[in-house]
């Protein structure tokens, strides 16, 4: 992945791109989110994504987003398969759904958690699911403003404050998106269902898996600076 970036910030930036695109990809979807969904792809496929790990499933999501030709047909399919009490939908995609405890049911417990956590970092949700903290998008954009967070700091020269960044990105992932994301992506994919969700999943899925060890290398890379600053 190092390759295909000249610097730790056009990385971050790379990551922030990744991140917003996926997080927007699971919002309710539309005529125009699609079209915002290809444009904001497009400098992203120039990015030389062929050297990433990920890269063909990206590809084959990406090759779904552009032959999407009825918007009817994609809004009710997502309604079919993330609305809670549909048959045959999986569970909404909110982490709870599939990280809580089924006998205590500790729902509370893991929305506070979540809760504490945006404060530790100062982000505070807005926007379409400013009022589901574990939804999957909104969680996905705290990684997009996560880096886009890192990629300010690298540019300001803040070594304490991007050590802290990229610790964040590490314990966010650790302790939320990365804990419930492989149990949703796979109720996705035994779906059946249009080939825009069912390549999204696996897409996102791979990408954050990865992107997971990008982030604990650039912790340590940054500890192993630290000493002879």
């Amino acid at each position: 992945m190092i390759k295909q970036q000249d610097t730790f910030e056009q990385l971050a930036r790379f990551r922030q791109s990744m991140y917003r695109v996926f997080a927007a990809a699971f919002l309710p979807p539309g005529p125009e989110r699609f079209v915002n969904l290809i444009t904001d792809c497009m400098p992203l496929e120039s990015a030389e994504l062929g050297y990433l790990a990920t890269y063909q499933k990206w590809h084959t999501w990406r090759k779904a987003l552009l032959h999407i030709d009825d918007a009817v047909e994609s809004d009710v399919e997502y309604l079919r398969v993330f609305s809670a009490g549909m048959s045959g939908a999986v569970k909404p995609p909110l982490g709870h759904s599939y990280n809580i405890d089924p006998v205590r049911g500790d729902v509370g417990e893991t929305l506070l958690d979540l809760a504490r956590l945006y404060d530790e970092i100062r982000l505070e949700p807005t926007g379409a699911m400013s009022d589901a903290l574990d939804h999957v998008s909104m969680e996905l954009e705290i990684m997009s403003v996560l880096c886009a967070r890192e990629a300010v700091t690298r540019i300001e020269g803040n070594d304490r404050r991007l050590g802290a960044t990229l610790s964040s990105q590490v314990a966010f992932l650790d302790r939320h998106l990365a804990t419930w994301l492989p149990q949703f992506v796979n109720q996705i994919t035994r779906m059946d269902s249009i080939p825009f969700y069912t390549a999204l999943g696996p897409a996102v899925a791979s990408f954050v898996h990865y992107d997971r060890g990008i982030a604990q290398f650039l912790v340590e890379e940054v500890a192993r600076l630290e000493p002879s600053r």
